[in-house]
């Protein structure tokens, strides 16, 4: 018999809306009273990335084989298991989507999910237990590990302190500034619902550290990092948990081609044909299947004593296919001009030095753009919401309303060892705007005039400002290579909070013009403000300057130079 049931226990961390307390919950709780909960409340963000991701994965499978009452849409037939026999035929497609859609709209209407996801999840309960010798939660059997017999080591071992990424210890290496203390092995020890929690991001954020693989013979591509791990991550966020996961449940695909497919969450198969399916490097064709995929088949003993140091077996699984992938919808994507994917699309991962707002133009795709821009999947969807109806003709828009977004941006930094890619640091960020903003295509085009403000406000810094200090460089003879990026990014840094504001403040009443006034007046006084910081910190050396060619370059010069530019640049 299975022990800590996933629908039974509290395992989930929220943040209750009314109370602002964070609380743990299960799984049958928080669709249940999504809600009354303001957020995930995990040990990471990367965590609620992944949380949020496999919740997703759950409402995808249900609300492509159920409508809002719970009953089945007459485009398919399910098993007793409530299995798809097979995928909708195309000649239904049509009237699939529309029932999608209707089925989206009224869930967005009721502001809660229906008895449907419990009744769905207690059908499959026996594959929700955290120890199990049958169906262990996203992990295989013990025949799965014993039946790799190989020459080398058949599976390594982890232990807590590294499946723990506030830790991320191995056995060789102390981390110094660990929130867990050394003594009793406690740094070893997990809970069952911090266990649970870690083994879906583990899962998701692996690296390449350990060796095992199946058989012995290398995969046909490289071993998985985790999916999760490669992916510029982007969702967004509103007032509610059910919001965010409503906003985020992409029910139609905005590549035709996987509309219609059978969701195939990991808990739905045994661990066994989940391997042979990972084997046959077969591509994923749909959301749940992607967000609950396999980095690692993973071992832990169903009798373990989970009070003392815990430790699990894993052996690598390939990777997903990362070229031209636009099934997954929350991530950024690079047009490679160069390299072993040129002329693809990748994931593109966000930077420590680089704010989201940088990379708006990645979001939306602005138009008349020469770039070869992909937006992420989720913003296609959002881009639709004009364009759907439900059975009532109201467009999905104007059901959504007039609501705030916080689009929020999750990567996992590693260590810069391409033999290890040990996670070492997450980085995020975010971006408060208004739904219509997102959405104001014909009337004001918003989009496009931010887009038009950060490449202003790119140009005022990268190109203004740092003719200014190449000037700098060679009027004191500075050697660093890296003291002209120190200084933008010193100034992007001083821009990044107003930008977000200016953004966050664009309301429907606004007058255009106006309002990209306030912020090229903002940006100005910001970027002078800097300039000003350099030129009262000059020498006399400074002043004196250097001979280039048949003139003469000094901070004065410089300095009236880059005003002159900013000026003209900046048009006020």
């Amino acid at each position: 018999m299975g022990k800590y049931n996933l629908l039974e226990e509290k395992w989930i961390p929220v943040i209750e809306s009314k109370s602002l307390k964070n609380i743990k919950v299960s799984l049958i709780d928080i669709f249940e009273n999504a809600q009354s909960y303001k957020d995930l409340a995990c040990e990471m963000k990367a965590q609620d990335f992944v949380l949020l991701r496999f919740l997703l994965a759950v409402l995808m499978t249900v609300f492509t084989r159920f409508d809002e009452s719970g009953e089945i849409y007459e485009q398919i037939s399910l098993d007793e298991n409530f299995i798809p026999k097979e995928e909708v035929d195309r000649d239904d497609i049509k009237d699939y989507k529309k029932k999608l859609i209707n089925t989206w709209s009224i869930l967005w209407e009721n502001k809660k999910f229906p008895p449907i996801v419990k009744t769905y999840l207690e059908k499959w309960k026996d594959h929700f237990y955290l120890f199990d010798d049958k169906y262990p939660f996203f992990q295989v059997n013990e025949s799965d590990i014993k039946n790799n017999i190989r020459k080398k080591s058949a599976f390594t071992l982890v232990s807590g302190k590294n499946i723990n990424r506030l830790i991320s210890e191995s056995d060789n290496k102390i981390s110094l500034f660990s929130p867990k203390y050394q003594k009793n092995s406690n740094k070893e020890i997990l809970k069952a619902d911090e266990l649970v929690r870690w083994l879906l991001t583990f899962q998701a954020y692996t690296g390449l550290a350990d060796k095992a693989i199946f058989g012995d013979d290398k995969y046909e591509v490289s071993n998985s990092k985790g999916w999760p791990y490669d992916l510029g991550g982007i969702y967004f966020k509103a007032s509610n948990l059910f919001e965010t996961l409503m906003l985020n449940l992409t029910i139609l695909h905005p590549q035709e081609v996987y509309n219609g497919k059978i969701q195939r969450p990991c808990w739905e198969y045994a661990s066994d044909d989940l391997i042979k399916s990972y084997l046959s490097y077969r591509d994923v064709d749909n959301l749940s299947e992607l967000f609950t995929n396999w980095s690692r088949a993973i071992y832990i003993d169903p009798k373990i004593d989970i009070t003392k140091s815990f430790s699990m077996k894993i052996i690598k699984l390939p990777e997903i296919r990362h070229i031209n992938n636009f099934l997954e919808p929350m991530t950024l994507w690079r047009f490679n001009n160069n390299g072993p994917n040129k002329d693809k699309y990748t994931p593109k991962k966000h930077m420590a030095d680089e704010s989201l707002w940088r990379n708006f133009a990645m979001l939306i795709s602005p138009q008349n753009s020469s770039e070869k821009i992909h937006i992420p999947g989720l913003m296609e969807w959002k881009n639709s919401w004009e364009e759907y109806k439900n059975e009532k003709k109201s467009r999905l828009i104007d059901i959504i309303g007039d609501i705030n977004l916080r689009i929020e941006a999750i990567s996992m930094k590693d260590d810069g060892n391409a033999t290890s890619w040990v996670p070492i640091d997450e980085l995020t960020d975010y971006l408060n705007i208004n739904n219509f903003v997102l959405t104001d295509v014909n009337q004001n085009d918003w989009e496009n005039h931010i887009i038009d403000m950060v490449n202003i406000t790119k140009i005022s810094v990268g190109k203004t400002y740092g003719i200014f200090i190449e000037n700098i460089i060679k009027i004191r003879n500075i050697k660093s290579k890296t003291y002209k990026t120190q200084k933008l990014e010193e100034l992007y840094s001083t821009i990044d909070g107003p930008f977000k504001d200016w953004i966050c403040s664009i309301k429907s009443q606004d007058l255009v013009e106006k309002k990209i006034l306030q912020w090229k007046t903002t940006l100005k006084n910001l970027v002078l403000r800097q300039a000003d910081k350099d030129f009262e910190e000059a020498s006399t050396r400074d002043f004196k300057g250097i001979v280039e060619g048949d003139k003469i370059i000094n901070i004065a010069t410089s300095y009236n130079s880059f005003k002159h530019f900013l000026k003209e640049s900046l048009k006020i």
